[in-house]
């Protein structure tokens, strides 16, 4: 049997990767991230031309309610009122928990490090412009942290941003790799570390 540190970079297991987290999390606990992610990359939110036009952003493991990812959805759309959210959870309680805020630009589905994104008529996958991961590898041994940023960063459009990271309950306190996509297809690095916030 091949382990998941040995699959091709393009396996996509049929059940969501990964391990649940707890899920406890409070209302506004992300905001600084995402004004972080507003300053910090405005030109790769606000862009929508090209493969951008449907480009989305991911909030991997939003918890047992879905408010980080709305909260999210609403700061970020404030400098693109058309930016597509994909929220994903690991648990199918959690997603089903989810279900009535879905709208025409916002989606909860279930999946882990295997984002389950969705293709359009021609087949192509939904372009994903940054990965909001926190308070999710926390809870994994630091040997197995490169495997899920990598694994992550294939999903990635070139220049796309994975910000992973973790805060305190009420997210006042908070940390975060910024890690970044190379944008020349040529550049063997699977990430360049930006920042450490």
């Amino acid at each position: 049997m091949t382990s998941p540190n040995t699959r091709h970079p393009k396996f996509i297991p049929r059940k969501p990767e990964g391990q649940p987290t707890r899920g406890k999390t409070a209302r506004n606990r992300l905001r600084r991230v995402d004004i972080f992610l507003m300053r910090y990359a405005p030109e790769l939110i606000r862009r929508q031309s090209g493969p951008y036009a449907n480009a989305c952003v991911v909030d991997l493991g939003y918890g047992a309610e879905p408010f980080t990812t709305l909260e999210m959805a609403s700061r970020l759309r404030q400098i693109n009122p058309s930016l597509p959210v994909l929220g994903v959870e690991i648990e199918p309680e959690r997603v089903e928990a989810a279900r009535p805020y879905v709208d025409k630009m916002t989606d909860f589905r279930l999946g882990g490090f295997n984002l389950p994104l969705s293709k359009n008529a021609q087949g192509e996958v939904t372009p994903v412009r940054a990965i909001r991961a926190f308070n999710v590898l926390r809870q994994y041994d630091e040997s197995e942290v490169s495997d899920a940023w990598q694994r992550l960063m294939h999903y990635l459009m070139p220049g796309g941003l994975l910000i992973e990271g973790t805060s305190d309950p009420l997210g006042r306190i908070w940390v975060a790799n910024v890690l970044r996509k190379p944008i020349n297809p040529c550049d063997q690095r699977p990430w360049t570390v930006e920042g450490l916030r």
